[in-house]
């Protein structure tokens, strides 16, 4: 009786899962998709940052050099 009423405890919460997932998929999509966009965001800016410290350690190095 005992393992029957954890068998069945469990099948519930999987089955109470299951249903808000489906029930909140469209939310769940969307925030995923403003996830990425955000990542995609910062991932350009990261970018952006790189690009112009290599080339102000360019020029500092040519300044030095001449």
């Amino acid at each position: 009786m005992k393992n029957l009423l954890i068998a069945t405890s469990i099948v519930g919460a999987a089955a109470a899962g299951v249903f808000l997932y489906m029930r909140n998929r469209n939310q769940t999509s969307k925030t995923l998709h403003k996830f990425a966009d955000k990542a995609g965001d910062a991932h350009e800016s990261v970018r952006k940052y790189f690009r112009k410290a290599n080339r102000e350690a360019k020029h500092d190095l040519e300044d030095a050099i001449a």
